[in-house]
């Protein structure tokens, strides 16, 4: 278990999670990492810690490079269990070494673990600490994705430790993005964006204007998931990225989901497909018989157009669209326009669930659209005009 050098003097010390499949209902079909970093220097700091269970194998890492009893920090950016579970140990093996982290970090610390005997410096944006050759600068980010969420800056090194800014749920030999084939790495960040920072857009856009504000200049970003990117070139595009992401801007694309049980819902979700192709739309659709939530709310960063269909089951939404919409309104996608639709037996008015979660999101609707049982050819020519209504919103 050897540590790997990203920078001189700076090493991953992190592990992999190859078996990891699902993570929050988010699908990981390419497992994981969680990036753990040691910086040697006059103060020997560490960045995060591991989910707790593949402790012994960074702790291996970092015996690899120092012993624990020599480090002085350990600077903690994000307290979620798959960075901070092994926390504990680490104080154990190194009751000397000073936690780094802001306000919130700490209280968050101590409502997980039994925090007797250690030691804080807690910082806030724009701090800098001195470890020797090397400087850190923090930047906390509160709600990206939580309240106790910062990031680290080495300025010698032009490196930003970015927590789960950034990131990716990403397993393999490759350290870095260019050793991995790109185009995978980067639809693996925007998966990541897509589930887990997609309701905070917002802080995503304060967190660029913060790093613009404090003079970072950025050519490494070590994220605590996945490939580093490395070089300006990559750190340009993930950086740019994430601000189209986190401006709520579209691409203009329609996205169609639905669930069906005896084809009357795929019939209309296949007819609202092919209004949006003959409008010259791009389209895909997306049936969660066959597909993760996770996967389906990728596209709904690029989307301008929504349209979720329902099979009636018992007078209430089908579980796996019940499901999705609830994941859905979780991730609180902004700027769409949206039409509900569905199939029913002998009671209609389920869809206006869905309909009245499109209103809690604030999105532009058009009337729900309804059909009993299977769906003849002159309810398909109004449901094409329903989708017309929406294309024009």
């Amino acid at each position: 278990m050897q540590a790997k050098e990203i920078k001189k003097d700076i090493y991953w010390v992190g592990v992999k999670d190859w078996n990891l499949r699902e993570f929050h209902g988010y699908a990981t079909p390419r497992g994981s990492t969680y990036n753990s970093y040691l910086i040697m220097d006059e103060k020997i700091t560490l960045i995060d810690g591991v989910k707790n269970y593949m402790s012994s194998e960074m702790v291996a890492r970092v015996k690899s490079v120092t012993d624990f009893s020599k480090i002085s920090y350990l600077v903690v950016n994000h307290v979620e269990m798959d960075h901070s579970g092994n926390i504990p140990e680490i104080m154990k093996l190194a009751p000397q070494a000073v936690i780094i982290t802001d306000n919130a970090g700490k209280m968050a610390l101590e409502a997980h673990f039994d925090t007797t005997g250690w030691n804080y410096h807690i910082v806030t944006t724009g701090e800098n600490i001195s470890i020797g050759k090397h400087s850190l600068t923090f930047m906390t980010t509160p709600m990206l994705h939580w309240p106790d969420s910062m990031m680290t800056y080495v300025k010698e090194e032009k490196l930003l430790f970015s927590n789960d800014g950034f990131g990716q749920h990403l397993a393999s030999e490759a350290l870095f993005a260019h050793e991995y084939p790109l185009d995978l790495v980067i639809n693996e960040a925007k998966s990541y964006y897509a589930n887990i920072l997609f309701p905070y857009g917002a802080q995503a856009e304060k967190a660029l204007n913060t790093a613009g504000s404090l003079g970072l200049d950025i050519e490494m970003i070590a994220p605590s998931h996945g490939c580093i990117w490395s070089g300006k070139d990559e750190v340009n595009t993930i950086l740019n990225l994430y601000a189209k992401w986190a401006s709520g801007k579209n691409e203009g694309k329609a996205v169609v989901v639905y669930d069906s049980m005896w084809g009357a819902t795929a019939k209309m979700a296949e007819t609202i497909m092919a209004e949006f192709q003959d409008a010259g739309i791009p389209v895909t659709k997306h049936c969660l018989t066959i597909e993760n939530v996770s996967e389906v709310m990728v596209d709904f960063l690029d989307a301008a157009y929504i349209c979720i269909g329902n099979p009636t089951l018992n007078n209430q939404l089908f579980p796996r669209v019940a499901g999705f919409v609830t994941y859905m309104k979780g991730l609180a996608p902004r700027n769409k326009k949206a039409l509900a639709f569905g199939s029913y037996g002998w009671k209609p008015g389920v869809v206006k669930q869905i309909q009245q979660i499109y209103e809690e999101l604030g999105w532009q609707t058009v009337t729900p659209f309804e059909c009993k049982y299977t769906p003849k050819d002159k309810v398909l020519i109004e449901l094409r005009e329903r989708v017309q209504e929406l294309i024009k919103l």
